[in-house]
């Protein structure tokens, strides 16, 4: 049985109004955070441990090009704590991203003895709701 593609729209949705407008989504890290594209073509990432949006390129070819840099990847998808996460028995399946608990943004660094396996929804959820442009009226 072929696993359900990931429900971007519904995910997205739920960092309104941090994300609005059209968009396209290019990519998903192991962590959750979604790398997108906006109609002038520029690259960006919602980085769901700091709930923010940051521009990365100028277009999906420069994307493409940091994509194929072992620094930016380094930096950016974190290698090292995936394959230490694979050492310890986390695999994930389709629809299913690296998530921690406590959340980042509670103990100040990512930790990797904390991290899980968790469905995307559910870990955007979860940081929406930390993190995210309606965090402080949760409150």
């Amino acid at each position: 049985m072929q696993e359900p593609e990931l429900d971007f729209q519904h995910v997205l949705e739920q960092w309104s109004p941090l994300i609005s407008g059209p968009v396209k989504p290019i990519g998903m890290s192991a962590f959750g955070d979604i790398y997108f594209l906006r109609p002038d073509g520029t690259v960006h990432v919602l980085d769901v441990l700091e709930g923010a949006v940051r521009h990365v390129a100028e277009s999906e070819t420069a994307f493409g090009a940091y994509m194929n840099s072992q620094e930016w990847l380094d930096a950016n998808l974190m290698p090292e704590v995936v394959w230490q996460l694979h050492r310890r028995g986390l695999v994930r399946s389709p629809g299913q991203v690296f998530g921690f608990a406590p959340h980042p943004a509670f103990v100040g660094k990512i930790a990797p003895e904390t991290a899980m396996v968790l469905d995307a929804v559910v870990w955007h959820s979860i940081c929406s709701q930390l993190v995210g442009p309606n965090a402080n009226s949760q409150a």
